[in-house]
């Protein structure tokens, strides 16, 4: 099994990449920021320190964290977020070798894609056996945000501030996606990196 990093800034392709690697080489995805949602759900690792540290201001009525409101705390206050992603980004680092643990144990898939905008700030490349970054031009980027997601600049500038530089990327890993074309040249970059 080869595990893959998938990494880009926000709004860069990752999840278009990946969608191709699951549905075209059977690759399995693990979604850094899918399993870190589930850890912050009542009953998971991250809730109770969460809760704990941001208070009772963050919970719904159901005692469910209000993400949106969580992230508006983090993302107006670097402390704040420094210490958020020092209590979650840990458990999913944990939660992510346990899956290769696993999965190379059971030797059923050809790849297993660790999908995250946090490759560098979180240490997944060191459990990767290639790291693949998706490049797109912050302008780009931004169109699809606000297109897509419908984000307002502010909150765009403060995801991009908190996140990777494409120097950084370049820098660190040398198999780059230029997500800039149609939809096949994307596929035929995946299919030379992955016959590489």
């Amino acid at each position: 099994m080869r595990v893959i990093g998938l990494t880009g800034g926000i709004g860069s392709g990752k999840s278009l990449v990946a969608k191709i690697l699951e549905e075209e080489h059977g690759a399995r995805i693990l979604d850094t920021d899918r399993i870190a949602r589930e850890q912050m759900e009542e009953g998971g690792e991250s809730y109770d320190p969460v809760v704990t540290f941001f208070g009772d201001e963050i919970l719904r009525a159901d005692n469910s964290i209000d993400r949106k409101k969580l992230a508006e705390i983090a993302f107006h206050d670097r402390e704040k977020l420094l210490k958020l992603n020092k209590i979650t980004h840990p458990r999913v680092l944990r939660e992510v070798q346990r899956e290769i643990h696993y999965l190379r144990k059971t030797g059923e898939l050809p790849y297993l894609v660790i999908e995250t905008a946090l490759m560098i700030e979180s240490g997944y490349d060191a459990n990767c056996d290639e790291v693949w970054y998706v490049y797109t031009s912050e302008e780009e980027r931004r169109r699809r945000l606000k297109e897509q997601r419908n984000m307002p600049d502010e909150k765009i500038d403060s995801v991009f501030a908190n996140q990777s530089k494409e120097e950084a990327f370049r820098a660190k890993f040398a198999k780059v996606i230029e997500n800039t074309g149609d939809i096949e040249s994307l596929k035929q970059k995946i299919d030379e990196l992955l016959n590489e």
